[in-house]
């Protein structure tokens, strides 16, 4: 789950519009669950891994934070 409840209803917006944005959210699914999953497992070479993925896991929700502001609607003066 994304770190971003601020987000979460603007999230379900883009997403119902933009298939662009699905593919975030698949790509931070399939990191995070493999973080967690290295996260257990023991040993120097899951732990290098999991650092791996936490860097991967937090572009990516910077990539999701940049798309809502990129595509925020207009609001008219």
């Amino acid at each position: 789950m994304l770190k971003l409840p601020a987000l979460r209803g603007r999230l379900q917006i883009l997403a119902a519009r933009r298939d662009s944005i699905i593919n975030l959210f698949e790509a931070y699914e399939d990191a995070s669950v493999t973080l967690q999953r290295l996260r257990i497992a023991p040993g120097e070479q899951d732990h290098l891994l999991a650092l791996e993925y936490e860097t991967i896991c937090s572009e990516i929700e910077t990539e999701v934070i940049e798309y809502c502001l990129k595509h925020r609607p207009t609001v008219p003066e």
